[in-house]
């Protein structure tokens, strides 16, 4: 993981904590209606996209832009936009877009800033659910809920061997348990 200054890191901390407080205003101006769906693969499969996904990525993009002109940004409806800069957005402006589609609020905005490839931040934003989740290392973790920040961390009591995963399979879910695989 790259060294940066803390001041760097609290440019790039504050940035996308206010983006996500900005996704969910975005979302509830703008987007809360109707809106429109077409089908990505045309023909070979189903990959939905909606004029919000669309509309959610330019919003992000003018953000990003604004703040920080010379960085990369990858995003899932518009691409690559390069630059010399070893600084890369990825960009998933709705990821779960079906679930976006039906109504159902697990749908989030997903934004990574990596450096040299690495990441160094990430944002889960649930705009209907008005929480979101940041991390700015493997180690440190936090969810924002009810105006209140928490930080989160893996449970260390838990035995894998006493876990379940969950796996979506198109409109199916498959419950294992380690102990069956």
């Amino acid at each position: 993981m790259p060294i940066f200054k803390s001041s760097d890191y609290r440019t790039y901390s504050r940035f996308i904590e206010n983006l996500a407080m900005k996704l969910t205003k975005f979302y509830y101006l703008k987007l809360n209606k109707s809106f429109k769906v077409s089908n990505k693969l045309k023909g070979r499969g189903y990959d939905p996209v909606t004029s919000a996904d669309k509309a959610f990525e330019k919003f992000i993009r003018k953000e990003i832009n604004k703040k920080f002109p010379n960085h990369q940004i990858i995003g899932e409806e518009f691409g690559h936009q390069k630059s010399k800069s070893n600084f890369t957005w990825v960009v998933d402006p709705i990821d779960g877009t079906r679930s976006f589609v039906i109504g159902n609020p697990s749908w989030s905005n997903l934004i990574s800033l990596n450096y040299k490839d690495e990441p160094i931040l990430g944002l889960a934003n649930f705009p209907i659910l008005k929480k979101y989740y940041f991390n700015t290392s493997n180690k440190n973790a936090y969810i924002f809920e009810n105006g209140k920040k928490r930080k989160i961390k893996v449970n260390k009591k838990t035995l894998l061997s006493k876990s379940s995963i969950f796996i979506k399979i198109v409109d199916n879910y498959l419950k294992l348990s380690f102990n069956q695989l």
